[in-house]
């Protein structure tokens, strides 16, 4: 994701990524300060036991590579550039006309069990935590501490206690209750921590639990969904005849639309539901808005949902697979226009997948030189020492490991470019001509024939296939043909066997010697397809080791140009160490002599 400065040996990381060696995301817009830059791993561990299990992330490629923003308290997106409203109870539901469809609405309580005869502990709620509680504490201390939390705040829970006190010595243990006033909908649990508690009885020993006696059943939405919220400031503006409340459909400073100020009879909406939904009457008087559009008056258009790209984990080790939001938490959604504005390296209706480099409206990806593919699709051309390595990635639906296989784009460079981006010229590549007793490959094409019409071979090296071939071709026919693909610049070709014959192939079987000239290295077999022929092979008959390196390993490549400057001493070859024009530095200059 990145360049190599060669001269400073430092990389030049993509926009939008990071670290020394250009390994990990960086966050948008550093989350404007007001939230923290965490990695999948790290977010994972942050969150709040209350809302259920916490999941570990940590064997997957992603875990210290996917970055994103862990927004404060009230802000939200991608970039933390969003502010939240006011959250509150819709004032007209769950409280008259109560129907299957409009069931009655509850707080959420829970219940706090603790036996102990001594110590403290604490109490978390949504990531913030108690001073130490006593043991003995009263109901009216209780309500202080937990009240105290910045999370909550004075006036937001009732607590009724069955024993007067938080905990006592008896075998059960003493029961109370914390019903929370202004906080609404299904809540996050309290954390108890009974660490610093202590009990007498060890064989009973010490208790502390939380569990939910009432599971909160009204609405917890912005502006009461009686309003819309303006995310720039977090202000709700508020529908016709309805306004801040207390949260109990009274007047108060909630700040968020929960207030009818006179009874209500008809749906929001210049017209009903901005004629992009259908009101639902009495006695709620809600609109349920068309696919496509949301807000209380179904006025602002909702953006395509994808894949999450940073998430919490839905099970240790297990992520993206099935959580969803808008613009894949890779962008924000334009609620005027229902399009995805993506985070810069993302791109799709949904910000569902990474762009390549230079992709975009103005610029073509890989700057023209190269495929912009998934990474399944690199997966199928990948080869290996020239060769199609038979790679697969992402076949297997819902695969943790390889969930990013249709969302993570790269370029396939054409020949003679390099990058990740596909912007540097490659050099030409040869052997050291420092380096002696080194040989080239070589390998024997067996082939019997016995007779037949339509008989042919195709021979094929580094998935470059010759024109077909008879039985009958020579070593002059078999050297043109393999030097006429672009894998192969200078080979010979000879008879193997001392009585053999110029003939690809014989009723007994004959062989050729091709040996490679200008390709060095350990070389793949050739390959061949075949019709009509009784029996053929290849095989290694020398391995090559010489070397096939960049500028032959003495020179130095200049990427912007593809040219080697060569040390002193060498120039240019011919691939087979002499004097030539591959500009290779693979070809050792002869000293002139002195003469008096």
């Amino acid at each position: 994701m990145g360049l190599c400065n060669r001269v400073t040996g430092l990389c030049e990381c993509r926009t939008g990524f990071e670290g020394v060696a250009c390994e990990r995301q960086s966050c948008p817009s550093q989350c404007y300060g007001v939230g923290e830059c965490q990695s999948m791993h790290y977010f994972a561990l942050s969150k709040d036991s209350g809302t259920g299990d916490v999941y570990k992330y940590e064997s997957q490629w992603d875990a210290h590579k996917i970055y994103g923003c862990n927004c404060d308290s009230q802000y939200h997106g991608t970039d933390c550039s969003l502010r939240y409203c006011p959250k509150g109870d819709d004032p007209l539901t769950g409280t008259t006309e109560i129907s299957a469809t409009n069931p009655l609405q509850f707080n959420e309580i829970q219940v706090v069990t603790c036996r102990a005869d001594g110590g403290t502990f604490t109490l978390t709620f949504r990531g913030k935590t108690t001073e130490r509680i006593p043991f003995n504490a009263k109901t009216s201390e209780l309500q202080s501490y937990i009240e105290a939390l910045p999370t909550l705040g004075p006036g937001t829970t009732k607590i009724i206690t069955s024993g007067g006190q938080a905990c006592v010595d008896n075998k059960d243990g003493t029961t109370w209750t914390v019903e929370f006033l202004q906080d609404f909908g299904s809540l996050p649990l309290l954390v108890p921590d009974m660490r610093n508690l202590l009990y007498a009885n060890a064989l009973a020993g010490k208790l502390l639990t939380v569990a939910k006696q009432v599971d909160g059943t009204k609405e917890n939405l912005d502006c009461s969904n009686r309003g819309i919220c303006d995310t720039s400031n977090g202000v709700c503006s508020c529908s016709a005849d309805f306004d801040t409340s207390n949260g109990y459909n009274a007047e108060g400073t909630r700040g968020d639309c929960g207030f009818a100020t006179q009874s209500i009879q008809y749906c929001p909406g210049e017209i009903t539901c901005s004629a992009h939904g259908a009101c639902q009457n009495t006695p709620t008087y809600q609109c349920v808005c068309s696919d496509g559009w949301a807000g209380a008056d179904c006025s602002e258009r909702l953006c395509p949902s994808g894949l999450n790209w940073f998430t919490l984990p839905e099970s240790d080790n297990v992520a993206h697979i099935s959580t969803y939001s808008e613009c894949s938490n890779a962008g924000v959604c334009d609620r005027s226009t229902g399009t995805c504005v993506c985070n810069t390296g993302f791109t799709g209706s949904s910000c569902n997948r990474l762009a390549c480099p230079g992709e975009s409206s103005l610029t073509e990806a890989c700057g023209g030189h190269g495929q912009c593919l998934d990474m399944s699709s690199l997966a199928a051309l990948s080869t290996v020492n020239g060769v199609l390595a038979g790679y697969s990635y992402g076949n297997i639906p819902n695969n943790p490991i390889t969930w990013d296989a249709t969302r993570v784009y790269g370029c396939l460079c054409d020949p003679q470019y390099t990058g990740y981006d596909c912007s540097l010229l490659t050099c030409p590549y040869g052997d050291d001509p420092d380096t002696l007793g080194q040989s080239d490959e070589q390998q024997i094409v067996s082939c019997t024939f016995v007779g037949g019409v339509d008989a042919q071979v195709v021979l094929k090296f580094r998935e470059q296939l010759t024109a077909s071939l008879s039985p009958l071709s020579t070593t002059a026919q078999v050297k043109a043909a393999l030097e006429s693909l672009s894998s192969i610049t200078e080979v010979t070709v000879d008879i193997y066997k001392a009585n053999g014959l110029d003939r690809l192939c014989t009723a007994d079987g004959n062989q050729f010697l091709v040996t490679f000239l200008t390709e060095h290295g350990d070389l793949p077999d050739i390959q061949y397809v075949t019709q009509g022929i009784t029996q053929f092979d290849t095989k290694e008959y020398i391995k090559g080791n010489k070397e096939n390196i960049e500028c032959s390993g003495r020179g130095l490549c200049d990427h912007t140009i593809g040219e080697c400057a060569c040390f002193t001493g060498f120039g240019s070859s011919d691939g087979k160490s002499g004097s030539g024009t591959k500009r290779d530095c693979g070809f050792l200059e002869p000293i002139a002599s002195m003469s008096g």
